[in-house]
């Protein structure tokens, strides 16, 4: 089973997208920060990393930023699914080499999961 790390910090969300990707057959943990996103993208077996750009403190650029100079883990695929849709934000995250950089108004809990599966 593909293990997924949602790094979202509004509750509501988080549950929908936990629950839409647990039903769709994914592992699903989750964090509300991007620091509590790096430890725990540390210590598990993420497949994949779904993560939102404004979080409380640092944002989900400094997650990426983080991530990809980290050999151990700056391989596990990104997608960005945020409100925030800033061309800086943007051109920073792809920078990075994010799969995707999604806006939640536009996507619905399956075209989510379409996403998830694409790029797995």
């Amino acid at each position: 089973m593909k293990k997924i790390l949602l790094v979202e910090d509004e509750k509501l969300l988080k549950e929908m997208y936990k629950e839409k990707l647990v039903h769709a057959g994914f592992e699903v943990i989750s964090a509300s920060s991007a620091e509590q996103g790096l430890e725990l993208i540390e210590k598990e077996e993420i497949d994949m990393v779904i993560l939102d750009v404004l979080l409380p403190k640092e944002n989900g650029i400094f997650f990426l930023k983080q991530q990809k100079n980290n050999p151990k883990i700056s391989s596990i695929p990104v997608i960005v699914f945020s409100n925030y849709d800033d061309p800086d934000s943007r051109k920073q995250a792809e920078k990075c080499g994010v799969k995707a950089y999604l806006i939640k108004t536009n996507i619905t809990p399956a075209e989510l999961v379409g996403y998830v599966n694409k790029y797995l």
